[in-house]
């Protein structure tokens, strides 16, 4: 089998985020990438009419230009988004709730003076909401709210939303994330309205940009499967719905209306009086904040099995939480404890991916309570559990894991993560929501069913399943009571409101637990680490093609993980993430007919299920050809196994003392490799990079400088061209792996080679840098006489870098434009990988006055050292860009003679 490269839809956001410079928002390239994620994906709400499916497009467009028009308006809007669970109290005085803003006067650039009437205005207006239900609505223009998990917050800009609402009955007491359920962007002018078609578009964007940014944010630091934001300009109101799919705008009322003010009361009334979920409308019924009693429990079962670096893990507990994870397998319900995020994809129109540390939480619930059950001594242990939103067009990654664990014996499962539960939760809502018109079976009575049955899967909350006791799960189970909403909402919907030909866009939540436990790629210990790794999951790449008809499509930095605390014989590291792979039949098999992808979801025709899939593969680590825009391009296996070596060049580039022989150093060429926004240059970029003969030497390091060049060899002898057409050597599984075997069967491997990349790093001004080894090295301006200046060595087990934090402004927007843009480390067509991973702890450490750093890492002083024992610093002499030379020069001389060239 060989798959058809995915047509190109640009889907990015985001530029490649190499340096600290590529991630500012004042960069075009980012600004241009945020106006690419909007187009076409913000709608104006109206709802769809019965003959909508004889609409041609021209009469579509029509209805786009004239959705102001339309009868729907902000009630409807309300009514079907936000529906409530108690009445909106239809009593108010009208004109009392209008002079509620009889002091609010915005004037255009001037907004921030306006901004205490218009909360005055707000808070009377949920003044006469009962006291559990009542929002705390403060200004926060001038605190920098930063992306929500720390370890991920240099990638991404830091918002100041002018005003924010609390969760009902709360306040609103950080300066984060995690106490705010809804921001509200002001602007003093009614021309200002971003959703209006006239000269301003370029404005407008921007404009739209800060809703959606908040609204990002809100759906991940909370869960939420949709986030509400408000714009106001002027006295013109605009509500707003985000979810991961779409966003979707009301038509505008003003608080001029002699109801404005009352349609303004009402949406804040539904939004906190949901039908599901724990909170707020939107927020995801399955997953609840963590309690100080959950917090006690994950320490206390972490600190009996100390698993690798636990401690770090538990730095930001606070933001975890308890999910419900559907088990397709069964029909069962596992909750799980996320007490750590590996990793996280930013972008808002996506999967969204969240990886997580987790236990299995064995509790029972006692008194309303959950207690340790007397009934279990089992021990639970640490996993990784996912959740994304699978583009509807593509197969659920729990096919793939069915399909491997199917087709090859557990034994044989090397190099490949193993899915221990998980389910689809989308497509089982949907099921669901269908049947909503159809005879609902009779609820089973509390009585015949056992106490020891494990609980079904309830998409809209744990209440649900137990209050209605109905039977023991099933595979194919769906609750037997009505569907509470009018639509799913673990399945994205806004296509079906508005229109049916955008239903490609639509997503599915999914919920996964991987048994296999790793770390990231760039928090080896050692590079002999790292290189047993990615050996070990290039193996695993070769028994799913060759043994289950699978292919990843997708080997990038975050999908290859080094495993943590692997027993003899066991895999050094795995293959992970297979929701962009690709399944051909085995035998009879006809998993492989694309007209099955549906089963379980709004129906499209097969022939415009590849049309509509966005081009998977992570943008930094995509081969060649696969840049090269050919729609005739058949994804094959060389294709995955040149990913690997760009993934092992952005490893050694960043995380090694290296250059090319007599030229810049690693992160110098990091820059020049990857730092590209466009498929046309990255090709050449890395074209240009396979014919370089100039050799990179990693200092010190012999085997991997052999491996690196070997690599680079073979990926270069397997390119073609017009000119060239057949490869002068086949990129096969089986001359890779030799490659990496030659490699590791070799001495010389050091200790403790790991370095800090410092160029996602906000440059320091009015600093004088403290000098370390990498800086000297790279340095094109040293003397070519040693400088006198002594130099501090980095000692074993520990790495320098800097953690510098952006500054605080007390300008609105000025100053956060200053900041990173929402980034990751890595680039995805369909996502950000967060890759630029922060320091491992030594080992041993976590003990002590270490602070927690970003990806479970700890630094205890100094400029981003690992934490640990820290030996004395010896002085050396610096050495000067020509004794650089001289030592690479050795090092290739040492080298030349083992290398398979």
């Amino acid at each position: 089998m060989a798959s058809k490269s995915t047509p190109l839809r640009a889907k990015s956001s985001t530029v490649p985020a190499v340096a600290h410079a590529d991630v500012l928002a004042k960069n075009p390239a980012v600004q241009r990438g945020w106006a690419s994620e909007l187009k076409e994906r913000i709608l104006l709400y109206a709802e769809k009419k019965e003959d909508d499916a004889e609409k041609n497009e021209d009469d579509a467009e029509k209805d786009e230009d004239d959705a102001e028009k339309d009868e729907d308006d902000a009630y409807k809007f309300i009514d079907k988004l936000l529906p409530c669970s108690v009445p909106y109290p239809d009593n108010q005085d009208v004109a009392t709730l209008k002079a509620a803003f009889d002091d609010y006067n915005p004037v255009a650039g001037q907004e921030v003076s306006s901004y205490p009437s218009l909360i005055a205005g707000m808070r009377s207006l949920v003044s006469t909401f009962p006291p559990q239900k009542r929002l705390d609505i403060v200004d926060t223009s001038g605190s920098n709210l930063y992306f929500p998990f720390n370890s991920f917050k240099k990638h991404h800009q830091y918002t100041q939303p002018d005003i924010s609402l609390s969760f009902p009955g709360e306040t609103v007491t950080r300066g984060d994330w995690q106490t705010i359920s809804m921001a509200i962007e002001v602007k003093g002018d009614d021309k200002q309205d971003p959703f209006v078609k006239d000269d301003n578009a370029s404005t407008h964007v921007r404009t739209v940009e800060q809703l959606a940014k908040n609204a990002r944010n809100l759906l991940l630091a909370h869960g939420f499967l949709s986030a509400f934001v408000v714009g106001i300009y002027g006295r013109t109101v605009r509500l707003a719905r985000f979810d991961h799919a779409y966003g979707v705008v009301a038509r505008p009322f003003s608080l001029d209306d002699d109801d404005g003010a009352r349609v303004l009361q009402k949406f804040l009334w539904h939004f906190v009086h949901p039908v599901v979920g724990h909170r707020v409308v939107g927020s995801d019924p399955t997953v609840m904040p963590f309690t100080d009693d959950d917090r006690e429990w994950v320490k206390t079962q972490l600190s009996a099995l100390k698993p690798r670096n636990w401690e770090a893990h538990v730095g930001e507990l606070e933001k975890g939480r308890r999910v419900e994870v559907y088990d397709q397998r069964t029909g069962r319900c596992v909750p799980y404890l996320a007490y750590h995020l590996v990793d996280v994809n930013g972008r808002l129109f996506s999967r969204a991916t969240m990886v997580w540390r987790a236990i299995e939480d064995t509790r029972v619930w006692k008194d309303g309570k959950l207690v340790p059950d007397p009934n279990s001594a089992r021990q639970v242990q640490p996993r990784i559990l996912k959740e994304a939103w699978r583009q509807l067009v593509r197969r659920a990654e729990t096919e793939f894991y069915d399909r491997l664990e199917s087709t090859i014996p557990e034994e044989d499962m090397f190099g490949l993560a193993r899915m221990e539960c998980g389910g689809d939760i989308g497509s089982l809502e949907l099921r669901w929501w269908k049947r909503r018109d159809s005879a609902i079976p009779p609820i089973i009575p509390p009585a015949a069913q056992p106490a020891d049955l494990p609980v079904p899967f309830c998409s809209t909350g744990r209440d649900n399943a137990l209050a209605n006791h109905f039977l023991a799960p099933t595979v194919d189970h769906v609750p037997p009571f009505a569907f509470p909403l009018p639509y799913p909402q673990h399945q994205t919907y806004s296509s079906r409101i508005k229109d049916s030909k955008r239903i490609h866009c639509e997503r599915s939540h999914v919920r996964i637990v991987i048994a296999d436990v790793g770390h990231p790629l760039t928090e080896f210990k050692s590079s002999r680490e790292m290189v047993a790794a990615m050996r070990d999951a290039i193996e695993g790449h070769r028994i799913a093609w060759e043994r289950a008809n699978v292919l990843h499509r997708d080997v990038s930095l975050g999908n290859i993980l080094i495993a943590d605390d692997a027993p003899d014989g066991s895999h050094r590291g795995f293959l992970h993430d297979w929701d962009y792979s690709s399944m051909g039949p085995i035998d009879a098999d006809s998993q492989g007919n694309a007209a099955s992808l549906m089963e379980d979801d709004e129906e499209i025709s097969p022939e415009n299920i590849e049309e509509h899939k966005e081009r998977t593969g992570t943008y930094y680590f995509m081969a060649i050809a696969l840049l090269e825009l050919d729609p005739d391009i058949k994804h094959q296996p060389h294709h995955d196994l040149e990913s690997a070596y760009w993934v092992l060049v952005w490893v050694v580039l960043r995380h090694t003392l290296c250059q090319r022989d007599g030229g810049p150093d690693g992160e110098d060429l990091c820059k020049m490799l990857f730092g590209v926004y466009e498929d046309h240059l990255s090709t050449g970029q890395k074209a240009n990079w396979l014919r370089n003969k100039k050799e990179i030497i990693v200092l010190h390091n012999k085997p991997l400088t052999t491996l690196i060049n070997r690599f680079n060899d073979l990926v270069g002898l397997s390119q073609t061209s017009k000119f060239d057409p057949v490869p002068r050597v086949e990129l096969t599984h089986m001359v890779v792996l030799a490659a990496f075997d030659e490699a590791l069967a070799m001495d010389g491997w050091p200790e403790d080679d790991w370095k800090a990349c410092t160029l996602l790093e906000k440059p320091r001004t009015n600093v004088p840098p403290k000098p370390i080894v990498a800086d000297a090295l790279r340095s094109k301006t040293a003397s070519k006489k040693a400088l006198t200046a002594g130099l501090p060595t980095v000692p074993s087990g520990s790495a320098s870098g800097s953690h510098a934090q952006p500054q605080r402004s007390g300008t609105k927007r000025a100053n956060e434009d200053d900041e990173p843009a929402p980034s990751g480390a890595t680039h995805s067509r369909k996502r950000s990988k967060a890759s630029a991973m922060a320091p491992p702890p030594a080992p041993g450490s976590g003990s002590g006055n270490a602070v927690a750093g970003p990806s479970g890492t700890t630094t205890s002083g100094g400029r981003g050292q690992r934490s640990g024992s820290r030996a004395a610093p010896t002085l050396s002499r610096q050495p000067s860009r020509r004794s650089s030379r001289i030592e690479a020069q050795k090092e290739k001389k040492a080298s030349g003679s083992d290398s398979a060239r």
